[in-house]
């Protein structure tokens, strides 16, 4: 009977071993048991550093400074002599507008009609109660001003007035809000786009 009791732990061991020995891991996975409920929503973390201050959104926006332009007469020559003025027009050289921009941004202009220091800025088209207009059609690398009267720009006490500016929105990029943009007149356009004088 003593001998009995010596062989007992060794028969457990052996036990031991071939049950591990006959475990496999070549069976195939079984099907994944329901999802558990979910536990209670943990504390919120402290609050992070502030990130970098960004870029303005106006990166892609061109606008040239305040430009001096000088219209010249279109004429007609009559029989006889006549010279007969059509109407007045003025290139701006736009080295930026490219086709890109003509087909899918805008193309906006303003002029000065007082002072910089005083201004008094107006959209163009512009039109007065006179009868006076003033509009532009744009084209690869330029812009091209015509009016019924000689508005170029002028020096009165040293103070230039008529200054032109125009402003490229280039397009292809997701659309921005432009709501409360007033595109006509030129402070709200200023205010939107950041631009300075």
């Amino acid at each position: 009977m003593k001998r009995n009791y010596c062989r007992l732990p060794y028969l457990f061991v052996l036990a031991a071993i071939l049950a591990f020995a006959a475990c496999s891991k070549d069976g195939s996975q079984g099907p994944a048991g329901p999802a558990g409920p979910a536990g209670p929503a943990g504390a919120n973390g402290p609050k992070g550093d502030n990130g970098p201050k960004g870029d303005t959104g106006v990166a892609n926006v061109i606008y040239s400074g305040w430009l001096d332009v000088s219209y010249l007469p279109d004429t007609i020559h009559s029989a006889g002599g006549v010279i007969d003025t059509l109407g007045y027009y003025a290139d701006i050289n736009a080295p930026k507008l490219t086709k890109d921009i003509l087909s899918k941004g805008l193309v906006y202009v303003y002029v000065n009609l007082n002072v910089a220091d005083n201004p008094v800025i107006a959209s163009i088209p512009y039109t007065e109660p006179t009868g006076l207009y003033i509009k532009f059609v744009s084209f690869e690398n330029g812009i091209e001003l015509s009016s019924n009267g000689d508005v170029s720009t002028y020096t009165v006490s040293g103070k230039k007035r008529a200054q032109y500016r125009y402003v490229l929105v280039p397009g292809g990029v997701a659309a921005r809000s432009g709501s409360g943009v007033d595109w006509k007149d030129y402070k709200s356009v200023q205010k939107y786009l950041s631009l300075k004088d």
